[in-house]
């Protein structure tokens, strides 16, 4: 997920924790309101650093040897569950550290509530984190398998319009309610005039915000962060769930279309601010071959059809590629596909180090050969452009790569000898 929408989030939580800890500062004398006693600013502040922590690690991985150390340690040890206490103290020490150098001074019982605060934050990045087809692997060292949301793009104007309007209103300075609305009006602006977004689309997500603004307006604190909240749940299902519909449709077009194929994985991803038109990769063997299958899913055809959900057409994909042999229906239509032997898989794991690190992260690989770069290797989900792309490596020429951590490859199955 986006850094934006994790400060989103940020603000989001805070506020709850806001009028939840002034409803019981009513209910509880000894409890004094935290308006009254400064500690809102603080709670906003460190929440949205909360909210931000794990991506921490993407300023170490930037100092190992690219792509591989991004790859592998972006989204990684600082995205588990055992780090998060650690996450949240670090917040925690830095907010006393900012709050002391403007001459504020937060009481223990504040700086605990602050802490409790933070956990919360830290723990909700890994979960948003989780929707996508990045992915992540919050269970290590206990389990070092990744997990994948499928689910909400990775930058998603829809969030941006259910979650800020609410966050306008309830925010107390004017920076803060300015940079709240310019993000919306970029969300609308985004959608209105990227091609990738279907006009109807464009429409919903221009109705969201009016929707959200307008039952923000006169509510209360509690009712804003209830719309707030409210609203972003509601996004965050109505993309769950049609992912698993997009999932179905692909199943049963995989069974009609490619019957002797085995399937390993279904890779899903919503087109931005739509969730009728997802992006979908099939994992496969057929025989002694690994197929990897790109398609667009319409999981409502009867409003908008495979046909005429949009596609990256002008990507030029360094992996190699060839037409899918499958008739395109109403709900899936199969675009390219990726085929080589399964052996040379296995082969390039045992010979080259480098691919066998890559494998530790790639949910779809793939490999090839340039006449310049010699033999190069990816993830199918983000290959785009013909050169390199951030998840493409050299293969030749290079060392192995240093501290390459533990996680379990997604392609394990298919590096096992039969």
């Amino acid at each position: 997920m986006d850094n934006v929408t994790h400060s989103v989030v940020g603000l989001l939580v805070a506020e709850a924790a806001l009028v939840l800890r002034e409803s019981r500062a009513t209910a509880v004398p000894p409890l004094r309101a935290t308006d009254s006693d400064g500690l809102r600013a603080w709670a906003l502040f460190a929440s949205v650093l909360a909210n931000n922590a794990p991506d921490v690690d993407s300023a170490y991985a930037s100092f190992l040897a690219k792509p591989l150390g991004s790859l592998l340690h972006h989204r990684g040890h600082t995205h588990t569950l055992v780090f998060v206490p650690f996450l949240a103290a670090l917040v925690v020490g830095v907010t006393l550290a900012v709050a002391r150098a403007r001459g504020t001074r937060i009481a223990p019982r504040d700086a605990t509530w602050l802490f409790s605060l933070a956990l919360v934050g830290v723990g909700v990045h890994i979960g948003l984190d989780a929707t996508n087809n990045y992915g992540v692997h919050p269970f290590w060292p206990f389990h070092d398998g990744w997990f994948y949301g499928d689910s909400v793009f990775i930058v998603e104007p829809l969030l941006w319009v259910a979650a800020i309007p609410a966050l306008v209103f309830l925010a107390g300075s004017r920076w803060l309610k300015i940079a709240l609305v310019t993000i919306v009006l970029f969300g609308i602006g985004l959608s209105w005039l990227r091609e990738f977004v279907p006009r109807s689309m464009a429409v919903l997500v221009t109705s969201v915000a009016c929707l959200t603004a307008l039952a923000s307006r006169r509510a209360t604190a509690r009712g804003r962060v209830l719309v707030s909240a409210g609203a972003t749940g509601a996004v965050l299902f109505l993309f769950a769930y049609s992912s698993s519909l997009a999932r179905a449709a692909v199943t049963r077009s995989s069974a009609a279309s490619f019957p002797r194929a085995v399937t390993h994985d279904t890779v899903l991803t919503p087109m931005p601010a739509d969730p009728l038109c997802w992006q979908t990769i099939l994992v496969q063997t057929e025989d002694s071959r690994y197929v990897a299958r790109t398609g667009v899913v319409a999981i409502v055809p009867s409003f908008m059809t495979s046909s005429e959900c949009p596609f990256d057409t002008w990507a030029k994909p360094t992996a190699p590629s060839e037409a899918v042999p499958a008739v395109t229906t109403p709900s899936v239509r199969w675009i390219r596909q990726f085929s080589a032997p399964r052996g040379e898989l296995r082969t390039l794991a045992e010979r080259s180090c480098v691919f066998a690190a890559l494998l530790r992260f790639a949910r779809v690989p793939f490999w090839t050969k340039d006449d310049a770069l010699g033999r190069i290797a990816g993830d199918l989900r983000y290959d785009r452009s013909s050169g390199l792309d951030f998840s493409d490596t050299v293969l030749d020429g290079v060392g192995c790569p240093d501290h390459v951590p533990p996680w379990t490859p997604p392609r394990r199955t298919l590096l096992e000898a039969r």
